[in-house]
């Protein structure tokens, strides 16, 4: 077995080569908002040379298919939603810029060499395994879990949560129905239009955890997340209509989900 990183050109070409791999699911990233304000240097290398390197690979050893995982923050403060594919990205912090970046160097590889590659947009995943614990609900979950008051910012921001079994379940249909003849535009919106604001997201967590001692602890004056978009939420319809994917998973039964496996596993991490 071969061990490295997307930013190994070599290494990447040679393991396509010796497998013979005809598909690919790209999903290496540095995928934290907060950790491209902090190393934006380290997030744009990785995001788009990684991205470049595995397009290149991918193209010089003839794939079947590349999908590209892209995120619904690349349409950026946009004040026309719910946000439809073919609204031209308008990031502004380094991850978001970066993997807008990347949306365009795939779409040319896709425009110049024929290359069949797909760009879903998610909205935000969350679930069991997810170990970032700057993400709110793992954060609000592990707090809870550890009998403490969950903190936050007061926040009237509004964002869309897609559970990662219907994630998943897209990545694979996208792959087997996606057709190089239904649209030039191969960008894919995967959401559930079941908007929520963020401060009663974490009030549901704390409801399902059934622990009524319990309170959110909002803090006073302005958020520390700069520049925080107050709406952003994606339309679904062309997956709907041209994969026949649609979310199974309501928030309510995911966070229920999530909890659990937090709960069984929490201390094992």
């Amino acid at each position: 077995q071969k061990y490295g990183t997307i930013l190994d050109y070599s290494l990447l070409n040679q393991i396509i080569k010796d497998q013979e791999i005809e598909i690919i699911y790209h999903l290496a990233a540095l995928p934290l908002v907060e950790l491209g304000q902090d190393s934006p240097l380290q997030t744009y290398q990785v995001n788009i040379n990684g991205t470049l390197n595995i397009l290149e690979a991918a193209r010089a050893n003839n794939i079947k298919h590349l999908v590209t995982v892209s995120t619904a923050h690349v349409y950026g403060d946009n004040p026309l939603l719910p946000l439809l594919e073919e609204y031209s990205p308008k990031p502004s912090r380094p991850y978001e810029t970066s993997k807008a970046c990347a949306d365009l160097i795939a779409k040319s590889y896709r425009d110049s060499y024929s290359l069949n590659v797909d760009i879903p947009r998610f909205v935000n995943l969350y679930g069991p395994g997810d170990l970032n614990f700057s993400r709110i609900v793992p954060k609000v979950i592990k707090t809870i879990i550890n009998n403490a008051n969950p903190q936050l910012w007061k926040s009237e921001a509004v964002r869309d949560f897609l559970f990662i079994d219907d994630a998943t379940e897209a990545l694979l249909i996208l792959c087997e129905k996606s057709n190089n003849k239904i649209d030039d535009n191969h960008i894919y919106n995967f959401g559930t239009r079941k908007n929520i604001k963020i401060c009663d997201l974490a009030e549901l967590i704390l409801q399902i955890s059934g622990n009524h001692k319990l309170k959110i602890d909002y803090l006073d004056g302005e958020s520390s997340r700069k520049n925080e978009i107050l709406k952003q939420y994606v339309s679904i319809d062309k997956a709907k209509q041209e994969l026949q994917w649609q979310p199974k998973t309501d928030i309510k039964q995911g966070i229920i989900k999530s909890f659990s496996w937090y709960r069984n596993n929490l201390q094992l991490l």
